[in-house]
Formats: structure tokens, C-alpha cells, sequence
């Protein structure tokens, strides 16, 4: 490599023949850059180039050589000084200690002005738009699927799982929600990463990336903690968090004050708080709150059922998460075991044989234990 260098860089300042030229062409080195481009040479290479100012290295000249003699080829320059490192401080080289200080290549600046705005509102658009796209496909197939599960359990009685019961909550609702979704698709587009924060009843779940899911959980949760802290700064009943967090305790006041967690006993003040709370809409009159929130409760216990059936250990993270977000638990910031023994004392308390727990008693005991923890999280409060 190093001869083909040397010989290259002696015929920059010289003219090639056409028996030199043929000759290389012929052994398959290309000299075509070095031809057409001037070299830009620094101090770096100084000593090996000193080399190449001998005429008898470089001359191409053929006088005083016999006409059929075989041609002479230039010894290579002696490497020495190529592979000699260069002293810090010398010609071409940098000092340790400045290469801290050399100045890095500018980054390109962000794209301003209108143009560049345009750019990143187009390409955000399109995101969303392929995002939309794999989600109502995925809402068909899904919907074929609970067809098929449907018929299969009304025609041969088939037992449902978990997994299938959910399938069928979640695609049932999200084909409800497909009418809202379109007209926001066709008149704003760009507003759906908002409007799955702030208003994701409109939103199919299938269309909800992680991240944006991630996002809407972060807005339940500051909405639950103020709630929570609310309601612990007012509270001046017996019924407290460590009453409400021993189930021996829980029970007792289930059975004292059940009847006053009625729906039918509760004001519309208070519904909507235990509406907004379980991730419900809390607008409307107290018929409709009372109604939303007893279907919202009438589904969990179906799904309790069926967990205590196939096992909390039969979850993975993410169901875990889900499952604890819908009945008013942490599943942010939280271990697997913690989601797990939350799940598991409310599979106790509303599956309970000891007496029937009244579904706002629930709803207002998670309310008080949002951000309690077990003996085994270290005895600290999350946040």
C-alpha cells in the first residue's frame, strides 16, 4: 500500500508517459484521482516527501537504456518517517491536553420558519395518520375474532377466558367509539395525541400507542393524588386509611356503614368524583353518573371472577398495569409485586363471603390507599 502511495505522488508534479501510464493501467491501480484533483499535503508528510526529490527516484526518462531493455522500477521509500509517531507539540500533530479544546463540528439548526414548521406538521400528520391506519385494522380483525367467540359461546357453551372476556369488553366499546373517531380523523387530524389524553373515551384503544397510553395514565394519576389528598385533608370520620387497609377493619365498616355508600344515597357532588376518579366521564345528572358507574363496577366483577379463576400470576406486566389502573390503583412507578397485592386485596374484599361490599365503598377505600404501600415496598409512600 505504501509503495503504490509513493508512486503515485511522484507523478503528480511530473508528466506520465503513455508505456508508464498503459503499465499501471494494466497492474490495475487507479491513478484517476490523483490525476485530476491537487493533492493538499501538510508538515504531517513532509519528511516522506523529501524522499521524492531524487531524480534518479522518480525519472521516467529512458535515455541512455538499451531499446529492449526491461524497464526499471523505483525502489520504495524507506518507511521510517511515515511510521514515526509525531511528538506533541510538532509540525501536523495536536497535544494531548488541546484536544479537549478543539471545537466540534456545528450541529445543523432546527428547522425554522414556516417551512420547516410545515415540514415537521406534515411529517407528524403522517405519523398519526399510519398510526390510525394499523389501529382500525387491527380493530377488524379483532372484531372478527370476538364474533367467532361470540357464536362459539352462545352455539357450544364455551367457557370464556380472561383474555377472551376482555377482548370482547374492549372491542365492543371500541366499536362504539368508531362514529366520533372518524369525524375527528376527517376534521382534526393533529389533535388526537390531545384528545387521547383529555378525552380518550372518543379513541378506540387500538389506536393509542404506548407511549400516548403512558401519557393519559400520567393525567389519571395527578388527578387521582389531588383527589386523594383532598379527601384525606377533610376526612374526620372513623373511616380512615389504616382502617380501610386491614381487611378484618374494612369489613366491619362495610357492615356499619354500607347503606350510606348506596348510589341512591349519594349525592351527585360525590358521584361525579367517584366517576372522574375510576377514569369516567363525570358530566351529567346523578341517574346517568349513578348508572355509568355501576355498569363500570358491574364489568369489573365480572372480571374479578374470572382473574380469581385463571390466577394474578397468570398476568404479564402490562395486564397487571391495565387491570389496577381500572379498579383506581397505582400502576405507575410501582413493582410487579405491589401491582399484584393490590390486585389481590380487591379480589378479596369484592369477592368477599363475609359480607356484600358495596361498590362506592370500593371506589372511596382506593381513593384513601392510592398511594399506600406493603410491608414488603420498604414502608415508603410512592410518589
Amino acid at each position: 500500500m505504501s509503495g503504490a502511495f509513493i508512486r503515485a505522488a511522484t507523478r503528480l508534479g511530473h508528466q506520465v508517459n503513455a508505456r508508464n501510464l498503459s503499465s499501471v493501467a494494466h497492474s490495475g491501480v487507479r491513478i484517476t484521482g490523483f490525476l485530476i484533483r491537487e493533492p493538499q499535503f501538510t508538515a504531517r508528510h513532509a519528511p516522506a516527501l523529501s524522499q521524492l526529490h531524487r531524480s534518479a527516484f522518480y525519472s521516467t526518462s529512458n535515455s541512455g537504456t538499451p531499446k529492449n531493455a526491461a524497464p526499471v522500477h523505483p525502489e520504495p521509500a524507506p518507511l521510517e518517517d511515515l511510521t514515526k509517531p509525531l511528538g506533541a507539540g510538532a509540525a501536523g500533530s495536536v497535544a494531548p491536553e488541546d484536544i479537549a479544546s478543539i471545537p466540534s463540528a456545528p450541529a445543523p439548526p432546527p428547522a425554522t420558519g414556516v417551512v420547516g414548521k410545515a415540514k415537521d406538521f406534515f411529517r407528524k400528520g403522517k405519523e398519526i395518520v399510519v398510526q390510525c391506519k394499523d389501529g382500525v385494522k387491527m380493530l377488524w380483525v379483532n372484531k372478527r375474532i370476538v364474533k367467532e367467540l361470540k357464536r362459539s359461546q352462545k352455539e357450544e357453551g364455551h367457557q370464556l377466558t380472561r383474555r377472551e372476556f376482555q377482548l370482547i369488553h374492549k372491542t365492543d366499546i371500541d366499536i362504539k367509539r368508531m362514529i366520533p373517531f372518524g369525524l375527528i380523523f376527517v376534521l382534526a387530524t393533529e389533535y388526537i395525541p390531545l384528545i387521547i389524553i383529555f378525552a380518550p373515551q372518543l379513541i378506540p384503544s387500538t389506536c393509542v400507542a404506548p407511549s400516548q397510553l403512558e401519557g393519559r395514565r400520567k393525567k389519571i394519576h395527578e388527578k387521582r393524588s389531588v383527589m386523594t389528598e383532598k379527601l384525606i385533608r377533610l376526612n374526620r370520620r372513623e373511616i380512615n386509611k389504616e382502617a380501610l387497609a386491614n381487611y378484618n377493619s374494612f369489613i366491619t365498616i362495610a357492615k356499619k356503614y354500607g347503606e350510606g355508600f348506596d348510589n341512591q344515597m349519594i349525592d351527585r357532588e360525590h358521584l361525579s368524583s367517584f366517576c372522574k376518579f375510576m377514569g369516567l366521564n363525570g358530566f351529567g345528572p346523578k341517574f346517568i353518573l349513578s348508572k355509568r358507574l355501576n355498569k363500570h363496577m358491574s364489568y369489573l366483577k365480572q372480571d374479578d371472577v374470572l382473574l380469581q379463576k385463571d390466577g394474578i400470576d397468570s398476568l404479564t406486566f402490562s395486564e397487571l398495569q391495565l387491570a389496577n389502573e381500572e379498579r383506581g390503583m397505582r400502576s405507575l412507578e410501582v413493582s410487579k409485586d405491589h401491582l399484584e397485592k393490590s390486585l389481590a386485596y380487591w379480589l378479596k374484599l369484592s369477592l368477599s363471603k363475609d359480607t356484600t361490599v358495596p361498590p362506592a365503598l370500593l371506589v372511596f377505600s382506593r381513593m384513601f390507599l392510592l398511594h399506600s404501600t406493603f410491608k414488603s415496598d420498604g414502608g415508603k409512600k410512592q410518589h
